[in-house]
C-alpha cells in the first residue's frame, strides 16, 4: 500500500498553535528545491497536506503559514479541512495529518506563490494530446446527465475543462447523444450545467460502464464553465491527499476492507478492476452503501469482494453516506464470503453472458413451482434480457441465479439463444 499523492513536503516538520480560538498550521521549507516539491504537487492546486498528528475536525477553518526559511518570508492562507488521516493509519501505510483546501482560488494561489517556486527541474516536452485538449485529473463528484430520452445519473471519474468521463449509475446514455451535464461541487454543493455531446463509451460486458461528454458550453459561459471545473479539480485533489491506495492482488479485497474499517472510524473504499469501479462506504463498523456500477447492497459487494486483480483507493470521508440501511460490516463480508463460497461449487461456463433468455413454451408444467428468481427470470426472457442483464438486475446472489438458470433449463422452460 502507498500513501496517495505523497510527494515530497516540506523539509522541517510542521508547527501547531492556537491563537484567538483559531487554529494555526505552520509549515517550514528549509529551502526553494523543498517549496517548489510541494508547490508543484500541491499548493498550485489550491491546497496542501499537513503530516500531523494533532486532533481536528473535517470542515474546520485553519489557517496556514507557509514558512519560507530561505527568503525569512512568511505567507499566510486560510482554508478548511477537507481531509483527515488519524494516527492509527499509519500501520496501514498512510501518512497521519490534514489536507487544507484554501480559500483562495487556485488562480490566485499561483499569484502569490508561483514566483517563489524555483524551476529545479527541466520541463518536460508536453505529450501529443496534451497540445490540444484540457488538463484531465481524477475528479469523482456527482453528476446528472440530461438527454433527449430521460435523465441519467452518476459520478465523474475524470474532468478538464473540455470534457468528463462519467461513470453510469442509473439511466441509458448513447454516443451522439446531445446532453447536459450537470456538476456538484463536492464543498460548496453548488452546481453548475454545461451542454455537451457524448463521444465516447467505456464497456465491461454488454454494460456501458461510462462516457464521455465533449463539453460545448458556448463563449459567454466558458470562463464562469472554466472557472468552477478548475475549483472542482482543486476541491478533488486537495480531498485526495494524504489518502492510501494500491493494488487487491497484495491482500485481497475481503482483508482490505476489513483491515482499513478495523482502523479508520469510517471512510470510503473505491475498487476498481479494468473499466468496473465500486464503493464501500462505512462508519463505526457499520456498512453505510455498497455500489458497484449501476448495482447496489450484497450483491455488489459479493462481486467485489471476489475481485483478484485492480486496485484499491481509500478515504476517511463519506463519499455516498446514505442509501441502505445500515448494516454490520463483519456480518457482511461473512455473508458475503459464504456467497462466494457457495458460487465455487456452481460453475457458470454453461451460461454464455451474451446469451439472450428464451422462453421454449413448458412453462405451463413448471407453473405453481416457480421459485422467486425462477418467475423473474421468465419475466426478463419476456423482454428479450441477456444472461448478463438478468445477471445485474435480479437482485439475489449470482449462484442462486444460475442455479436457478440450470433447473429451467432442465426442466425444458427457459433455452438460451
Amino acid at each position: 500500500m502507498r500513501s496517495e499523492e505523497a510527494a515530497p513536503g516540506p523539509s522541517v516538520p510542521p508547527r501547531i498553535r492556537v491563537a484567538h480560538d483559531t487554529a494555526w498550521l505552520e509549515v517550514e521549507y528549509a529551502d526553494a528545491d523543498a517549496f517548489s516539491r510541494d508547490y508543484r504537487a500541491n499548493l498550485s492546486s489550491g491546497g496542501v497536506f499537513v503530516e500531523t498528528e494533532a486532533a481536528f475536525e473535517a470542515r474546520q477553518t485553519v489557517r496556514v503559514r507557509l514558512s519560507l526559511h530561505w527568503l525569512a518570508r512568511e505567507i499566510d492562507l486560510e482554508g478548511e479541512i477537507v481531509h483527515i488521516v488519524p494516527p492509527e493509519m499509519a500501520g496501514m501505510g498512510g501518512r497521519p495529518g490534514v489536507a487544507v483546501q484554501f480559500f483562495d482560488d487556485p488562480g490566485a494561489v499561483r499569484e502569490r506563490l508561483g514566483s517563489f517556486a524555483a524551476e529545479t527541474e527541466p520541463k518536460a516536452a508536453p505529450a501529443v494530446d496534451e497540445t490540444r485538449i484540457a488538463p484531465r485529473r481524477a475528479v469523482r463528484v456527482v453528476a446528472r446527465i440530461e438527454t433527449p430520452d430521460g435523465v441519467a445519473t452518476g459520478r465523474t471519474r475524470n474532468l478538464s475543462q473540455s470534457g468528463v468521463l462519467i461513470g453510469i449509475e442509473e439511466g441509458v446514455v448513447a454516443i451522439g447523444m446531445v446532453v447536459r451535464v450537470t456538476l456538484r461541487h463536492p464543498l460548496t454543493e453548488e452546481e453548475l450545467w454545461v451542454e455537451g455531446s457524448v463521444v465516447r463509451e467505456v464497456r465491461s460486458d454488454e454494460r456501458v460502464e461510462a462516457v464521455a461528454v465533449h463539453f460545448d458550453p458556448g463563449g459567454t459561459r466558458r470562463g464562469d464553465v472554466n472557472h468552477f471545473i478548475e475549483s472542482v479539480q482543486s476541491a478533488e485533489h486537495t480531498r485526495r491527499l494524504g489518502g492510501i491506495s494500491g493494488p487487491i492482488a497484495e491482500l485481497g479485497p475481503q482483508s482490505i476492507v476489513q483491515m482499513l474499517a478495523n482502523t479508520a472510524p469510517r471512510g470510503t473504499i473505491l475498487l476498481r478492476r479494468a473499466e468496473e469501479e465500486g464503493l464501500v462506504c462505512f462508519e463505526g463498523g457499520l456498512l453505510r452503501k455498497v455500489r458497484l456500477g449501476a448495482m447496489t447492497g450484497m450483491k455488489a459487494l459479493v462481486r467485489m469482494l471476489s475481485w483478484r486483480e485492480g486496485t484499491f483507493e481509500f478515504h476517511t470521508t463519506l463519499e455516498e453516506p446514505g442509501g441502505e440501511a445500515p448494516f454490520p460490516l463483519e456480518a457482511a463480508i461473512l455473508d458475503a464470503v459464504r456467497q462466494i463460497d457457495e458460487g465455487q461449487r456452481v460453475d457458470p461456463s454453461g451460461f454464455p453472458l451474451q446469451a439472450r433468455l428464451v422462453a421454449s413454451g413448458g412453462q405451463g408444467e413448471f407453473s405453481g413451482s416457480l421459485s422467486k428468481v425462477e418467475s423473474a427470470l421468465l419475466d426478463l426472457a419476456g423482454a428479450g434480457f441477456t444472461v448478463q442483464r438478468a445477471l445485474e438486475v435480479i437482485p439475489e446472489p449470482d449462484p442462486d441465479i444460475f442455479r436457478a438458470l440450470r433447473d429451467l433449463i432442465d426442466g425444458g422452460v427457459l433455452e438460451l439463444h
